[in-house]
């Protein structure tokens, strides 16, 4: 016996046009479904793309940044080093000395090298413009460290951090710096040995702490042409001591390193 239904023919039409959109629907989901998929995971792929481009980007621009800081470095340390001798020992600084002591027509009676075990912390001078700022930089040091935080953006992220750092640096010790105390007795004309000092006082690389003058040098024997007796004469000279410091350093070549990894 067949089932008989009250639905009417409009009812009918409804059902069958919802079935038919039903699997319609269905059959073209299991079609564009994974066309759909395929763009979500393309899209996915575009955005970790893009990141990754950035991070590049951010790389490239702090290894831009990284090669200014190092030719900086470089060029700062040279300049901050040219004037220093190079790291001698005890018998080269005695020939470069006594050397020196005679071309500048004086006589060295002797020299004495005390010379360094490592590199020296030398403070600058109490009374110079960089102790000054070395006390500046103390009392100020809380204030800029908040101020450089918010200003380390774009390629001076590292410029400005490292400029911090450099003008902190009080002293040789960082830079191996080498110190040899020397006490030179000399003597000569005293224009000669005046003119010795202030040759040596204007030295970058050298430091006099003391000088002492002594009249009493050994008399001249000399023969009277008329009587033809020996007499003791003043020989026109004087005795100084000289107290000094001489710094040495020896600084690798970085300009070489940087010419040697870019072949």
């Amino acid at each position: 016996m067949a089932m008989q239904t009250n639905l009417s023919k409009k009812d009918k039409m409804t059902i069958a046009i919802v079935l038919f959109a039903g699997i319609v629907f269905a059959i073209g989901w299991l079609l564009i479904r994974p066309t759909i998929m395929d763009i979500i995971e393309i899209n996915d792929k575009i955005e970790q793309a893009q990141l990754k481009k950035e991070d590049y980007q951010k790389k490239i621009l702090n290894l831009s940044s990284g090669e200014a800081l190092y030719q900086k470095t470089v060029a700062d340390l040279e300049e901050s080093t040219a004037d220093y001798y190079e790291i001698m020992d005890s018998a080269k600084i005695d020939r470069m000395v006594t050397s020196y002591v005679l071309r500048s027509g004086l006589f060295a009676e002797n020299l004495v090298i005390e010379m360094p075990d490592g590199p020296v912390n030398e403070d600058a001078y109490v009374y110079s413009s960089l102790a000054g700022d070395k006390k500046k930089s103390t009392s100020s040091s809380s204030s800029s460290s908040s101020d450089t935080s918010t200003k380390n953006t774009g390629n001076d992220s590292l410029i400005i951090p490292y400029d911090k750092a450099r003008s902190q640096v009080k002293t040789t010790q960082s830079a191996g710096v080498e110190r040899a105390c020397l006490t030179l007795v000399v003597t000569g004309s005293r224009k000669d040995c005046q003119s010795f000092i202030d040759d040596i006082s204007s030295k970058p690389a050298v430091l006099v702490t003391g000088f002492e003058w002594d009249n009493n040098v050994k008399l001249e024997e000399k023969v009277n042409e008329k009587t033809g007796a020996v007499e003791y004469v003043q020989p026109g000279t004087v005795r100084v001591r000289i107290n000094f410091n001489l710094y040495m350093a020896d600084v690798a070549d970085y300009s070489a390193v940087i010419t040697d990894s870019a072949t």
